[in-house]
């Protein structure tokens, strides 16, 4: 039965696509959705690009491990959106597709292009948490093994975000969100009645340490006030006013969820206290376990829209941006054409990652600090009025990412203390014009 439902769910996904086609065959349908999303769509397309698996999964499993220190993945996109709120007047006239094209407004094309090119590999990595996560439900859900559940879902994001483009991803977000929290809630409502661990470990402990929040802000919440899937949903708004109401929205609803969410992973570290957390996610084990089974299959569909919302916004961005270094601009009569291209690549490779990785919060940061280590200081830089040289620029762009994914990758215990190096260089690179005029 659950594979029969689990077909019929991805052939009613793959519909909503072929239907949204031909309706996508403009440049500024496919891509910007014709710039004219209302307030309750934006703000159900803002969520549910955020609350993707990373996001639900890897939220309960962090506060499974580290207790009520797991509410502070959302509180920080909260934070993010919230900073982000007053820079939206900065975007009124701009009239591009994405961030690169708003970095190369700021500092040149050579910026443009750099960027068109980093992102789209470290959004990789954004890309195969979703699929991680997705994979994860088909295989609670079903017999499919783990492999063939990640082809399975990539193939179905490859073709859904193919078809529709960014139309049909931003007019199914808010039915796919609504679906979602009902899910959420019901699991919530239906844990109340359970045993409850009062000394779980607090917001801030010895496993989740002030410093670490530090490090999840300029990783997690730097992505909301900077981030190119978040500008993708905001310049589709139809106007300013759109854009703010909202961000006021999604922060009202993240605030909520950070704890729920939280709750739900000291819930299930108190059931079942040994769990191979890489392994298996505590929230699909406790569904599986526990739940009663109506409200399981409502969580495991409901999860698998949140997943299908945050991959295809994700496939998307990472698509586009990198159609712009053969195109120059997504306005190019072949960019929807080369974009479809490289979503199939940029799927494939995800994929890939997927499997060979497994664990959707490895991914997520990785991709994460590489991105945030590089882009935040010019992007925040850019808005606020600094032109510098691109030189000075590029140098700070590429020596912040660089030494963010080598902290990453090979930092082990020194790897946050890395990443906040990278954030000191980014931003004193940037700054050598403004100390040599002084000098």
């Amino acid at each position: 039965m659950e594979l029969t439902l689990l077909i019929f769910y991805f052939l009613i996904v793959i519909g909503i696509g072929i239907f949204s086609y031909n309706k996508a065959s403009t440049n500024q349908s496919f891509f910007l959705a014709n710039r004219d999303t209302g307030v309750f769509q934006l703000t159900g397309s803002l969520l549910a690009t955020i609350l993707g698996s990373s996001a639900i999964l890897g939220t309960v499993t962090f506060a499974y491990s580290n207790g009520w220190s797991g509410v502070w993945f959302m509180l920080c996109a909260a934070l993010g959106l919230t900073l982000l709120y007053p820079l939206i007047k900065y975007f009124e006239n701009f009239r591009g597709y994405n961030l690169p094209e708003l970095l190369g407004s700021f500092y040149g094309k050579e910026v443009k292009n750099l960027s068109s090119i980093i992102i789209p590999i470290a959004w990789i990595g954004i890309v195969a948490a979703q699929i991680i996560g997705a994979a994860q439900i088909i295989t609670v859900l079903t017999d499919i093994n783990y492999i063939n559940a990640v082809v399975l879902s990539g193939v179905v994001f490859i073709i859904y975000t193919i078809l529709g483009g960014q139309l049909s991803i931003i007019k199914t977000d808010l039915l796919q969100l609504i679906v979602l929290l009902i899910s959420i809630l019901l699991v919530y409502a239906s844990t109340l009645s359970g045993p409850r661990n009062y000394e779980a470990l607090g917001v801030i402990s010895e496993k989740f340490t002030s410093f670490d929040l530090i490090i999840m802000i300029l990783t997690y919440s730097s992505t909301y006030l900077v981030g190119p899937d978040i500008y993708s949903r905001i310049f589709c708004a139809k106007n300013r006013s759109v854009a703010k109401k909202s961000i006021i929205l999604s922060v009202v609803i993240l605030i909520p969820l950070a704890f729920i969410l939280g709750s739900l992973g000291v819930y299930a570290a108190n059931l079942y206290p040994n769990l191979d957390v890489a392994k298996v996610s505590p929230l699909l084990y406790m569904a599986k376990s526990s739940l009663p089974k109506s409200v399981s299959l409502i969580l495991y569909f409901g999860l698998l829209s949140a997943v299908i919302s945050s991959a295809d916004t994700n496939l998307m961005t990472a698509s586009s941006i990198f159609t712009q270094i053969f195109t120059k601009n997504l306005n190019h009569k072949s960019a929807i054409r080369i974009t479809r291209i490289f979503i199939l690549i940029f799927g494939i490779f995800s994929m890939i990652v997927a499997i060979k990785l497994k664990y959707i919060l490895t991914s997520l940061l990785l991709a994460l600090s590489v991105f945030s280590g590089a882009f935040i200081i010019p992007t925040l830089a850019g808005i606020l009025g600094y032109r510098g040289k691109k030189i000075y620029t590029l140098s700070a762009i590429i020596l912040g990412g660089g030494i963010s994914f080598i902290g990453k990758v090979y930092g082990g215990e020194y790897s946050n203390i890395i990443l906040v190096i990278s954030f000191v260089i980014n931003g004193l690179v940037l700054s050598l014009p403004y100390f040599r005029k002084k000098l």
